[in-house]
């Protein structure tokens, strides 16, 4: 009777077990959220730049390889697009003369294979499987008749980030975007330091 009763114990020790580690899990499961996929180009968050200058002209003097690790020629909007869009919205011409000229000679995405540890721990690990590349050259030229002024400016801009290998394909998608949206933060941010150091080329 003694090691029926101890054999319904062990029973139930083992049924409570199974019950929380389901719970917990489930729990886990329940609890992430798919990420959402950031928009294309959100002007609101950017003040625009007044320029002395009658018109914008851009230059897209990137081609797109085509080919692996380049994944630039699959995406909508590609990465120049998103350059052209923000320098559309930011690069606000006011002037009655002049004109700046944005060019830009690299705007590439690319993915490629990150090396795994094969380690008995790093086996049970989520570990980084691929990372993604933006990489981004452009210039701008100012020039302004009156006065004779002008100027130029040079951007380059890196940005990557790594994608896990339990990554779904949203998850990859949202990492591919969000990379594009830091390249024209730092985009952004190098155009407005060096346009300062350029006088009278953003007006009030």
């Amino acid at each position: 009777m003694k090691s029926f009763l101890m054999s319904i114990i062990k029973k139930a020790s083992l049924y409570s077990m199974l019950i929380f580690l389901v719970s917990l899990f489930s729990g886990c499961v329940t609890s992430q959220q798919t990420p959402v996929m950031p928009a294309s180009f959100n002007p609101s968050g950017y003040d625009v730049l007044r320029i002395d200058a009658r018109k914008l002209e851009i230059i897209e003097n990137w081609r797109m390889p085509m080919e692996p690790p380049h994944i630039e020629h699959t995406l909508e909007p590609t990465m120049s697009g998103l350059v052209v869009e923000w320098a559309s919205r930011i690069l606000i011409p006011v002037g009655g003369s002049g004109e700046l000229v944005l060019t830009i000679s690299k705007a590439s995405v690319t993915v490629s294979e990150l090396p795994k540890s094969e380690d008995f721990v790093s086996v049970f690990k989520n570990q980084q499987e691929s990372k993604v590349q933006v990489e981004l050259k452009a210039h701008l030229m100012w020039i302004q008749p009156i006065g004779n002024k002008q100027g130029r400016i040079e951007i380059d801009v890196s940005a990557s980030r790594t994608v896990a290998e339990s990554a779904t394909p949203n998850d990859y998608d949202v990492a591919v975007r969000e990379t594009m949206l830091d390249a024209i933060v730092q985009m952004d941010g190098q155009a407005r330091i060096k346009m300062a150091e350029i006088p009278r080329l953003a007006m009030p």
